[in-house]
C-alpha cells in the first residue's frame, strides 16, 4: 500500500527543490538566511544543489535580514529570504510592513523592490514543535500588507 500522505510530502520537497533550482539560474536572484549554507533546518536541504557564490548564511537576526533582503532588492538583486517558521518572520515585521511594503508608496513609483520570502508552518505531527514553531500567521500577514 502506498502512503499518500508521505508521498505528498515528498512531491512538495521535489518540487520547492525544482524551484529553488529554477529560481537559481537567475543571475540577480540571492539566498538568504538562516540554515542556507550550513545545516540546521529543513530549508538546507531544499538548497543543496544552489552554488554557494548565491548563499548568505545570517545568524539570527529577523528583522536585519529583512532590511538586507530589502538593501539587496534595491541593488538589483532578487533575494529569496529564507525563515525557518512562520513564527520567527514576525520579528522581521517592522522592515516588512514599515519598510518593504511601502516603499513603491513613499517613492511615488520610482522604486518597486522584489523579495521572495519562504517560510513554512511547523508541524505538529509525528513531533510537536510546540506553540513557539507551529503557528500559522498568514491571514494576519494579508491584513498587514
Amino acid at each position: 500500500m502506498i502512503n499518500l500522505k508521505k508521498n505528498k510530502g515528498l512531491k512538495y520537497k521535489s518540487e520547492l527543490i525544482r524551484s529553488m533550482n529554477y529560481l537559481s539560474k537567475n543571475k540577480n536572484v540571492i539566498f538568504l538566511g538562516q540554515s542556507v549554507s550550513y545545516s540546521g533546518n529543513a530549508i538546507f536541504n531544499t538548497l543543496k544543489d544552489i552554488p554557494e557564490d548565491k548563499k548568505i548564511e545570517l545568524p539570527v537576526f529577523e528583522d536585519t535580514q529583512m532590511g538586507i533582503s530589502t538593501g539587496l532588492a534595491l541593488s538589483g538583486y532578487i533575494p529569496v529570504t529564507c525563515y525557518p517558521r512562520f513564527d520567527f518572520l514576525i520579528l522581521a515585521l517592522n522592515q516588512l510592513v514599515n519598510h518593504l511594503d511601502k516603499i513603491t508608496v513613499m517613492s511615488s513609483g520610482k522604486l518597486k523592490p522584489k523579495v521572495i520570502i519562504r517560510t513554512s508552518i511547523g508541524a505538529k505531527f509525528p513531533l510537536n514543535g510546540g506553540p513557539q514553531h507551529t503557528q500559522d500567521h498568514t491571514s494576519e500577514m494579508k491584513k498587514m500588507l
